[in-house]
């Protein structure tokens, strides 16, 4: 189990060490990729060797996020994972790295599989919580390049600051990184405007397979692997979203193949749904409106399951 620390101490700690492997999750979205690369720009401005390890390829979408990295080869001593709540999401990193040294994480479904844990759950972006520790790590850190990978994870899980997770915090801390002059305008085209010739078949297919619940309140659509092949995993995780855009629906669930028999199921919702708790029913997690979790076994009797689950809560 971990051991909680403070921003204080993660700071001193990481002071203390070097040669560190920042690690993130599997299916990369932009908080865990911001804040990985945020972290290792902020380490190899204090003169410390740094490098990011992914378990799954990147979307060119955000290849910005690299700019002023350097690559750098040296014996790894210090693991850091972040926005990774469990163990299970390092995907093919996990062997390779059983017990890292450092969490940093913002959900509240954490398990504590590293030696320390840095968490705040009401941090609505775990690029909030590494934009206070670099603040900790020595003044002058933060560049433009820090301060866009930093933006790309709070704006990312914040919807663009739409979702109920957006607190007053977010705005403040996206203000203070707004002063350090990277390209915010091109920055959200790129992440809430652009779309891929592959991502809107993807979106035309992924609503013509959608079907209804609960008179309404539950809407579902199912990606297959067939329907996936040429999507990358930003276009994939921004489908995600589009079941609960629609009116009266309170939980939407998509339904993702990641191989036979195996589904990935996202939900999101509104109001009183707590998408957290129906995920944990499966071994699942992640925060009140915004969850995930794997089920196996025929397509309609996962379907059957998660309904059942939500008909508890709806």
């Amino acid at each position: 189990m971990s051991q909680a620390i403070s921003l204080k101490e993660t700071a001193e700690l990481l002071l203390a060490s070097d040669n560190f492997v920042i690690i993130c999750h599997a299916s990369p979205d932009g908080d865990t990729l911001g804040g990985a690369f945020a972290l290792c720009g902020a380490l190899q401005k204090l003169q410390k060797r740094a490098k990011v390890r992914v378990p799954e390829e990147v979307s060119e979408r955000f290849n910005y996020l690299k700019s002023g990295i350097e690559e750098q080869e040296f014996s790894e001593e210090f693991i850091i994972t972040v926005d990774v709540a469990d163990a299970a999401l390092l995907g093919s990193l996990q062997d390779k790295y059983p017990v890292p040294d450092l969490c940093i994480d913002h959900h509240v479904s954490n398990t504590g599989y590293t030696k320390n844990l840095l968490l705040d759950s009401e941090a609505a972006a775990a690029c909030e919580i590494v934009f206070e520790l670099i603040k900790l790590l020595g003044s002058g850190i933060i560049s433009s390049e820090i301060a866009s990978c930093l933006y790309t994870g709070i704006s990312t899980d914040t919807g663009c600051f739409r979702f109920s997770n957006t607190t007053a915090a977010s705005h403040r801390i996206t203000a203070e990184l707004m002063e350090y002059g990277f390209d915010c305008a091109g920055l959200n085209y790129l992440l809430f405007e652009m779309r891929t010739k592959q991502r809107i078949e993807l979106e035309k297919k992924a609503l013509e397979s959608a079907e209804f619940y609960f008179s309404g309140r539950c809407a579902m659509i199912t990606l297959t692997g067939e329907m996936l092949k040429a999507a990358d995993d930003e276009d994939i995780n921004a489908i995600s979203s589009m079941p609960r855009q629609i009116d009266g629906v309170e939980v939407g669930v998509t339904f993702k193949q990641k191989e036979e028999g195996v589904w990935k199921v996202s939900i999101r919702t509104k109001n009183y749904m707590n998408a957290q708790v129906i995920c944990a029913k499966f071994g699942g997690g992640g925060h009140q409106r915004a969850a995930g979790c794997r089920i196996t076994g025929d397509m309609q009797d996962c379907k059957t399951k998660i309904l059942t689950e939500i008909e508890r809560h709806i």
